[in-house]
């Protein structure tokens, strides 16, 4: 990833880092994903499902909050649900009030598959990557990235605005 012209110095850091950033999380999230299925026989986009429902006030969100919750699309979504549906870690319960809802409800079974899911993923976490900072890295990384998150937030906030408009009020 080298620059050419004008540009370098703290431009290639910059580049180099990102490369460095793209790479580490695909290698990071391929043995997180390997020892979680391993351990638990769940994947992490399942944890992840069941993590967001865990969290949600009564275990459930409508199908919609939950796919933008996990930034998954409602169809890929619905294939993941649908096993989790099968293996009884989640259920469907139809909204009372309105028949285009859908909750996705987290079962007794999840929950205790989840407790599981999770002192191995934060194992996983501790060991893969914060064992891997030097004492005074840890704040000015999580203060980038937690920058970066918000920025991010920013950025999917303006697109959606921008191809929905505003339906807010």
């Amino acid at each position: 990833m080298a620059m050419t012209g004008q540009e370098g110095g703290d431009e290639d850091v910059r580049l180099r880092a990102w490369a460095d950033f793209v790479l580490s999380y695909n290698r990071l999230m391929a043995v997180l994903e390997r020892e979680m299925q391993d351990a638990t026989g769940i994947t992490l986009s399942q944890y992840d499902v069941l993590l967001r429902l865990a969290e949600a006030p009564g275990g459930r969100l409508k199908m919609s909050e939950l796919a933008q919750a996990i930034v998954y699309s409602t169809g890929g979504l619905t294939r993941l649900f649908e096993r989790m549906r099968r293996a009884a870690l989640v259920l469907r319960e139809p909204s009372e009030h309105d028949r285009r809802v859908i909750y996705a409800v987290l079962t007794d079974d999840g929950m205790e598959r989840l407790r599981a899911a999770s002192a191995v993923h934060l194992a996983g976490v501790r060991r893969h990557f914060a064992a891997q900072f030097a004492d005074d890295e840890a704040g000015v990384v999580a203060a980038f990235l937690g920058r970066l998150h918000e920025s991010t937030l920013a950025i999917n906030r303006a697109d959606h605005t921008r191809r929905h408009g505003d339906r807010s009020g």
